[in-house]
């Protein structure tokens, strides 16, 4: 529904800037010696919206691009996260089919979970217990 509403908000604007440009008598003279160019009004300010939004998207892109590392440091710790939190539900699973071996392993690989950090502790002390 919403882009329904901006697709008509798009076509009442174009009608709109169709309407305005028949009346327009106005031109702009863009002197530049030994150069000299004549444009009508509205294409002016159609072309001065346009390198505004050209200006607006290469900033925009500048700002992802400089952001880029930061972004790429999150996500990698986040996907060590995920891998730490897995570990640990795996472990969990290998504890409780009674294999303690597999479950120690997986421990280890826990230690930076973030779904439960002090399950990761009382994994390890019967496992331990169980290995020794």
């Amino acid at each position: 529904m919403r882009a329904a509403l901006w697709v008509l908000a798009l076509f009442a604007l174009a009608v709109a800037f169709t309407l305005a440009a028949r009346l327009d008598q106005g031109y702009v003279i863009v002197v530049y010696p030994p150069w000299r160019l004549e444009l009508s009004f509205m294409l002016a300010l159609l072309l001065l919206t346009g390198l505004a939004a050209l200006a607006y998207a290469v900033f925009r892109l500048a700002g992802i691009a400089l952001n880029l590392s930061g972004d790429m440091r999150a996500w990698r710790e986040k996907k060590r996260k995920h891998k730490a939190d897995q570990a640990l539900l795996d472990a969990l699973r290998a504890y409780l089919d009674g294999d303690p071996q597999k479950a120690a392993a997986l421990a280890g690989k826990a230690g930076e979970s973030t779904l439960a950090p002090d399950l990761v502790e009382r994994l390890q002390r019967p496992i331990a217990a169980e290995s020794a």
